[in-house]
């Protein structure tokens, strides 16, 4: 009888062993959102330009998206801006957390537009996280980018992580003079797999919901013949330069640039003067 039990309980433990589990990967679950709206918070912004003797004029914008939610950012006009930034931050990248890579961009010098992402930081909680409708919201924002910056500066669109899928659709939509792709993703099955513990791998299976696995910018950079430029930490584990180095390779620009950033990590990168020198080499280029 004992034998019998231990054979079940081998058994048992055999078949969670070869069938794993399965994580259900939803927009819900994925896509980083606030616990409440937070107020603007650019203490730290304002304390770094001051620091560094720069003249900015920083002012709150706002957009409604397509579910008529308030979608907020900021507006930051530079002094001798070289270009016009539109910014699609990471997940979880809000304007009061990640306050310095605002400064950092708009120290090449250039103005920025960055709004957070619906649900996260300033921004209204929608009532669902489709992602089709926050493609949507982004195409408002980078309209309205468009319409306030009316200025003979060449206007880019600027990724950061999960943003640059958000930042390749746009460009592929709207043909801005240049896409810079920051730490970037290839497709969302990849990114999460390479981002899972290791001794998981072979016991987990994730199943993406058809909104996520529809994400391909590997799809969407090698449609895209604009301008392009990657910039990437060599130390980045989350996303790392094999990424860039992919879609390096299947995009068709005839003005593209990798730059591997050496010792940058994930969240670094913009901090090196390599990165920079690249960014204003790749904004005379245009």
């Amino acid at each position: 009888m004992p034998n019998r039990i231990y054979l079940s309980l081998f058994l048992g433990l055999l078949l969670v062993v070869v069938s794993g589990c399965v994580i259900n990967v939803t927009p819900q679950n994925l896509i980083y959102q606030s616990p409440n709206v937070e107020k603007l918070d650019l203490t730290h912004f304002q304390g770094k330009a001051f620091k560094d003797g720069i003249s900015v004029a920083v002012k709150p914008v706002t957009v409604t998206g397509v579910r008529g939610n308030q979608i907020r950012g900021v507006q930051a006009l530079y002094h001798g801006a070289k270009a016009n930034i539109v910014l699609f931050g990471g997940n979880a990248s809000t304007i009061n957390k990640s306050a310095s890579k605002l400064h950092r961009l708009g120290s090449i010098p250039a103005n920025i537009i960055w709004f957070d992402y619906p649900g996260a930081g300033i921004s209204d909680k929608p009532k669902d996280m489709n992602p089709e409708y926050m493609l949507q919201d982004a195409l408002a924002i980078y309209d309205f980018a468009v319409d306030k910056l009316r200025n003979d500066k060449p206007m880019l669109v600027h990724g950061v992580e999960l943003g640059t899928a958000v930042a390749t659709h746009i460009a592929l939509q709207r043909k801005p003079d240049g896409l810079v792709l920051e730490g970037p993703v290839v497709n969302l099955t990849q990114l999460i797999y390479d981002n899972s513990p290791g001794w998981t791998a072979w016991l987990t299976r994730y199943k993406l919901s058809d909104s996520l696995k529809s994400v391909d910018n590997a799809y969407q950079v090698g449609s895209y013949k604009g301008p392009l430029l990657l910039i990437v930490g060599e130390k980045d584990r989350k996303t790392p330069p094999k990424y860039s180095e992919i879609l390096y390779r299947v995009s068709p620009s005839d003005n593209k640039n990798l730059v591997v950033v050496e010792g940058a990590e994930h969240n670094n990168v913009l901090t090196s003067p390599i990165a920079v020198e690249a960014y204003q080499a790749f904004i005379k280029s245009l």
